[in-house]
């Protein structure tokens, strides 16, 4: 009875030893480049060839209201729905200090990290406070393949929309 409760108590204190990531870690700042890229440069600017390089050839995406989609599906969606009309297109924001980085380790060796955070979708060239956005939260799984991190799952759920008039970004 003693030996099984100490072995929690020492499990539940190696688990917090392996909680969130500092804000100034380096695998913090890696994460966060990697949703720039994603994000800042894929979805925002439409440069799809990020999400080409980034989409892990296993990826999985689901999302809350569009349902589950793999690369080429998450692909041909961001060529068509996010970057076809570049006049009404989402554009994202990452709320800042959202984000939370935990690493993903085999026998003390990162293969990965999970991030999350909240982030807010809008419509290109209208002010969020007077058309309304939506925020939803996010979970990504990052994984090291060969060197290099690709996104491997995608989480997007929980949208709230706020409406025109009663947002306040």
């Amino acid at each position: 009875f003693l030996a099984f409760f100490s072995g929690l108590l020492l499990f539940s204190l190696s688990s917090i030893a392996k909680a969130q990531v500092a804000e100034n870690s380096a695998l913090f700042k890696t994460v966060m480049d990697l949703d720039r890229q994603l994000f800042n440069e894929g979805f925002n600017q439409c440069k799809l060839e990020r999400f080409e390089k980034l989409a892990a050839p296993d990826l999985e995406f689901f999302h809350d209201k569009g349902g589950r989609q793999n690369r080429a599906q998450f692909l041909q969606a961001s060529r068509t729905n996010i970057c076809g009309n570049p006049n009404s297109r989402p554009v994202r924001t990452l709320l800042p200090g959202s984000t939370q980085v935990f690493p993903l380790e085999n026998n003390g060796v990162m293969y990965g990290a999970i991030q999350q955070g909240v982030h807010r979708f809008h419509t290109k060239g209208q002010d969020p406070a007077k058309y309304g956005y939506t925020d939803a939260k996010f979970s990504h799984v990052w994984i090291l393949n060969k060197g290099g991190w690709q996104l491997k799952t995608a989480l997007s759920f929980d949208h709230q929309s706020k409406a025109p008039g009663t947002a306040k970004p």
